[in-house]
């Protein structure tokens, strides 16, 4: 059950969609919903403040105009998460921290059943269109459920699960089931990715998972198996056959966001999707 939602608010065009979606599931949960503003002043701070006393005051200077930047950037967007709350009536918290992104957020989560973001994300307000490893670290290293939102809002009907047996994507299912973000009325696609050198258990993790979510009340259940050395490309064209409205994958099954931190899979799928994604730790 679903209680508590955390939003991590960033100046992109995602961040109103995500607070959409956290506000229909506060509706159907009676859920309040936070709104986290970070500044992040690790990416802010200068590594040589010490120096010349010229150099040294010039740097100070710039510290605290890029700081006051990203502060007034925090108020604006918590400014505009409360005016969207506000007029559905939810109940709320503002809040604007300051430190490394990531790290702030991940203490969020921990009392909170659900992180919403937008996929394009960066977290650096000073510079909005800086890539950073902020979400990569997040979802690596948090401890709930992450769903990444795109610029759209879907009517939750059809889940594809990439399971291929692992433990992340044990999880991810297992949260899913667990949170029941959409209740059980949904056709849920179990899909496994196999390579052309892999064993035979795939089937067999497959039906381990298709009689866990008829326990827990789906019904509407499949299973497809398919091959291909590459499971980004093949879950996100699965994905557009069946038009999914969601993707529930473990972030280190088919590994993860940011290439240098988890590799290239997930990465694609984040980049490339247009489809939410359900992402546990």
């Amino acid at each position: 059950m679903i209680k508590r939602i955390l939003i991590a608010l960033d100046p992109d065009q995602d961040t109103p969609i995500a607070t959409n979606f956290a506000l229909n599931l506060a509706k159907r949960f009676d859920a309040s919903v936070t709104g986290l503003a970070v500044v992040d002043t690790s990416n802010i701070y200068p590594t040589g403040i010490t120096g010349e006393p010229d150099v040294t005051h010039h740097a100070r200077n710039l510290w605290e105009e890029l700081t006051d930047e990203a502060r007034r950037v925090a108020e604006d967007l918590l400014k505009s998460f409360e005016e969207q709350v506000k007029k559905a009536g939810i109940a709320y918290t503002a809040v604007r921290k300051e430190g490394a992104s990531y790290e702030r957020i991940i203490e969020g989560m921990k009392y909170h059943d659900i992180l919403i973001v937008g996929k394009d994300s960066h977290f650096f307000y000073n510079e909005p269109k800086r890539d950073t490893k902020t979400l990569a670290e997040v979802v690596k290293n948090g401890v709930s459920p992450v769903l990444v939102v795109t610029n759209r809002i879907n009517e939750m009907k059809r889940v594809l699960v990439a399971f291929d047996g692992s433990k992340p994507s044990a999880r991810s299912l297992k949260s899913f089931v667990h949170l029941l973000p959409y209740g059980n009325d949904l056709e849920m696609e179990l899909l496994h990715v196999r390579s052309k050198n892999s064993d035979g258990e795939s089937a067999l993790s497959l039906e381990y998972a298709e009689i866990f979510l008829r326990k827990h009340g789906f019904q509407k259940v499949t299973k497809t198996i398919v091959s291909g050395n590459k499971p980004s490309a093949e879950i996100l064209k699965r994905c557009d056959e069946t038009e999914a409205d969601l993707i529930v994958l473990g972030a280190h099954a088919v590994s993860a966001i940011k290439r240098l931190t988890f590799g290239s899979n997930t990465h694609d799928l984040i980049t490339k999707s247009e489809t939410p994604l359900f992402l546990s730790p």
